[in-house]
């Protein structure tokens, strides 16, 4: 018995839909589990990702008036924002 073009498609469709739901099913089954080679982050060296993790945990109305955890958000964005300076622009370095 000879598959016909038809039919040659159809087991290709369904080969293909299994493959996907394989693959659905693996992604799945990663995200749940937490990576196991990652290590925890240590608060205890730094006191700065210590008191941003505090902020964290704030509800929104509560951390407009912690001056704390504004100012340690101000502390942390300071490396990203504060401009650098190249050697030979010709400033003296202070």
């Amino acid at each position: 018995m000879r598959a016909g073009p038809d039919t040659i498609l159809r087991l290709i469709a369904i080969g293909m839909g299994g493959i996907a739901a394989l693959m659905a099913a693996i992604e799945l089954t990663d995200s749940a589990t937490p990576p196991s080679g990652r290590a925890p982050a240590t608060l205890e060296g730094d006191p700065l990702r210590a008191e941003l993790m505090r902020c964290r945990a704030i509800k929104p109305e509560d951390l407009a008036t912690d001056t704390v955890c504004q100012a340690a958000w101000a502390e942390n964005r300071r490396p990203f924002f504060t401009p650098t300076r190249e050697a030979g622009d010709g400033r003296d370095e202070e």
